[in-house]
């Protein structure tokens, strides 16, 4: 027989155990723990809990609770209207391939550390990457993150160690005669794009973002801004703000690229101020993400190397730390916002260093 409260109410059922429950004083509706207790004590110790949370204005949605995760992480994605194409269109795939359907019919109140953590063994266990497994779990910690908010959860339950962290293969960075030999190979209308890439650190986006008016020379030395950013959403290409206020800069260009801005100049003008500098010849627009990645296969396929175009990147700042730039000198060239990558470019050079040193020692041998 159920033991009427001031606050709720405790019941004792037919198999011993006690159940309780209370009406939200907000939406009117039965609100139940969800499962039973061993005792009239910790049933009551529940209610008392529940009565504190109302009080304070921490009580959980009684009904936002039982919501499915795929609604909640559906409304929340339609929500975040701060989000790039390319970075939407990734939460979207991530959701889709990997995160909904493990969790997709799981109530977000019944979401705690050990369905996160099944749910990571399970997806762990795919043939993706390390990298986009890390991605996936950092976008639902995220969605949980803002389901607290909600108060749909008290906590959030993504509480594993280490496995938010992409850890990516350091990867070789081509020799300076590589990367002139893929300058070489690249279709001629590319050329400007490698050398930019390998000798002033351009990323692929925003040399497809250049625009006439971006290159500007006077007494001889050209500089060339950079304000936008082409991305690739579902292999058509969009043009942007870069990501962050560092991706904003103008730099000098070394003399050893002036002979390729003039000869692309040349055989692919004339140009107006706002024309872009780097498109696909037949259309007279910027690639798409499959064209683009036919032209870089073939450039190095014929050289015989299999160095991604952002490797061409790694050569410029391993260049800037060689040239004896700071930190803070290849941070802004570059157009990091943080020192880790830059960091990361001095360490090349000094694991150079030490083979310098090593041939020096085989001098005495």
């Amino acid at each position: 027989m159920g033991q009427r409260r001031t606050f709720g109410s405790v019941r004792k059922h037919r198999s011993g155990r006690w159940g309780a429950d209370y009406t939200d004083p907000v939406t009117g509706q039965r609100v139940t723990p969800g499962r039973s207790f061993a005792s009239k004590v910790e049933a009551t110790r529940w209610l008392s809990e529940m009565q504190t949370d109302l009080d304070r204005g921490q009580a959980l949605d009684a009904t936002g609770t039982k919501r499915t995760f795929e609604s909640y992480a559906n409304t929340w994605l339609a929500g975040r209207t701060d989000l790039r194409p390319k970075t939407l269109d990734l939460y979207r795939y991530l959701l889709d391939a990997f995160i909904l359907p493990r969790l997709g019919d799981v109530p977000v109140g019944k979401i705690d550390p050990s369905t996160i953590r099944r749910w990571h063994g399970r997806v762990s266990e795919g043939d993706q990457s390390v990298v986009t497994t890390a991605k996936a779990y950092r976008l639902l910690r995220q969605i949980l993150s803002a389901a607290v908010d909600d108060l749909l959860l008290r906590a959030n339950p993504c509480t594993l160690k280490g496995v938010a962290v992409e850890r990516t293969q350091e990867r070789q960075t081509p020799s300076i005669a590589e990367a002139m030999r893929l300058v070489d190979a690249v279709k001629p209308e590319y050329r400007l794009m490698a050398m930019l890439a390998a000798v002033v650190g351009l990323r692929r986006g925003e040399c497809f973002g250049l625009r006439r008016r971006h290159l500007v020379e006077a007494d001889g030395v050209w500089t060339v801004t950079v304000e936008s950013a082409v991305v690739f959403v579902r292999n058509v290409p969009h043009l942007q703000p870069p990501k962050t206020s560092a991706g904003i800069r103008r730099l000098v260009v070394p003399a050893v690229v002036t002979p390729t801005i003039v000869d692309h100049l040349d055989s692919f003008g004339p140009f107006g101020d706002d024309d872009l500098l780097i498109v696909d010849r037949r259309t007279g627009q910027t690639p798409t993400l499959t064209v683009w990645r036919r032209v870089w296969e073939n450039a190095r396929k014929s050289v015989g190397v299999d160095y991604t175009f952002h490797d061409l990147r790694h050569l410029a700042g391993t260049l800037n730390a060689t040239a004896g730039a700071s930190i803070r000198e290849s941070m802004a060239r570059m157009g990091h916002s943080s020192p880790r990558a830059a960091l990361r470019y001095q360490h090349l050079v000094d694991l150079r260093d030490a083979e310098v040193a090593s041939s020096i020692d085989r001098l005495f041998d």
